[in-house]
């Protein structure tokens, strides 16, 4: 076997086992911070917040993102188990939710952005825009909007056949070939990795700017004012992590699906073809942490997310504690009315 080929093989088993550990590592503790995700945020302290209601549904998509369609990925990368490829009604729907889902939780902390921006405003017409009745209509607003915006998927996407890893030639769901292949990859830029992550980094700058603004025009020593500042500031906090993770985590994977629209057409040996599938599926893989790692971004960041957090930890071994002390008294209960029934028994019949 020549080196080349050995070079491959490697290539082609670092590829599947790489994709197999990041994966579990997004997947079990992704999954499980992403549910404490969905309680804290629907803590009644929390939920009156239009901001939070935006991380509550951007933390919904991020979970069907993880903890459904990444397990689907993942059979489909590291064991060939793939139905998209030989199904084209699965094929559509597969990558139109795998596209909204990810596009939507990207979107929702790009208006959690707008809405900090707004509630920080000197503006009082624009703090009346940040009320939990307006983000309401929002959520509607866009997740319809994303869903139209990602219709055409359902339309070009389709079941075409190329060269794998190992040079086999394959079918593989992927957008059509031509305009429309390049189009999506640019759109993928543009709409998941570039625009959220700009108007989520100037959003926060203005609102940062906001409140340098009420610092210098409210006394420090208002204890009202001071307590609101500090919800906004670790709310944005919290909002700027996501951002950064956001956009460290998004632009590989864009910026290789424009490299594979341009290169469609070049001629590519095997090493080629294995090289560009450890990268692709390494930065595909990234992706996931973007939308899985929010948990422990909002832990580390937030106070307001670590108080909620510690209360719904402590309800819970209170709650468990309780209930073992129910289980003891009526296990107490039981033993004393049957040593009574015992006694009771041997005085009627010495």
């Amino acid at each position: 076997m020549s080196f080349v080929n050995v070079t491959i093989d490697e290539l082609n088993d670092a590829s599947s086992k790489t994709i197999l550990i990041l994966s579990l590592f997004s997947i079990i503790p992704g999954g499980i911070g992403l549910i404490f995700n969905i309680l804290v945020f629907s803590r009644p302290s929390m939920c009156r917040e239009p901001c939070a209601a935006y991380f509550f549904w951007s933390t919904c998509f991020s979970l069907i993102y993880v903890l459904i369609l990444q397990p689907v990925r993942v059979l489909a990368v590291s064991f060939n188990i793939d139905q998209a490829n030989y199904n084209l009604g699965i094929c559509k729907i597969e990558f139109f939710v795998f596209y909204i889902t990810r596009s939507a939780s990207s979107w929702f902390i790009v208006i959690a952005c707008i809405d900090r921006f707004l509630h920080s405003s000197a503006n009082a017409h624009f703090r009346q825009m940040s009320s939990l009745k307006i983000a309401k209509i929002v959520i509607l607003i866009t997740s319809i909007v994303i869903i139209l915006l990602h219709s055409h998927m359902l339309v070009y996407y389709e079941i075409s056949y190329s060269s794998d890893q190992f040079g086999n030639i394959i079918p593989a769901c992927f957008g059509r070939k031509g305009i429309y292949r390049t189009f999506i990859g640019f759109w993928n830029l543009a709409l998941y990795s570039f625009c959220p992550s700009i108007l989520m980094l100037f959003f926060g700058l203005l609102t940062l700017k906001n409140l340098h603004q009420h610092r210098l025009v409210i006394p420090v020593n208002f204890e009202t004012n001071r307590q609101v500042r500090r919800t906004d500031t670790q709310l944005l906090r919290m909002l700027i992590a996501q951002v950064l993770v956001i956009f460290i985590c998004t632009l590989p994977i864009s910026i290789i699906q424009l490299y594979s629209s341009f290169t469609l057409n070049v001629v590519k040996n095997t090493l080629r073809l294995a090289q560009e599938n450890l990268a692709a599926r390494i930065a595909s893989e990234l992706t996931y942490f973007a939308h899985s790692s929010t948990f422990y971004l909002y832990t580390l960041t937030g106070t307001i997310f670590r108080k909620e957090l510690s209360k719904i930890i402590r309800q819970y071994c209170r709650f468990n504690h309780n209930r073992l002390n129910g289980i003891h008294d009526e296990t107490h209960r039981m033993s004393v009315l049957q040593k009574s029934q015992k006694t009771q028994t041997h005085t009627n019949h010495p």
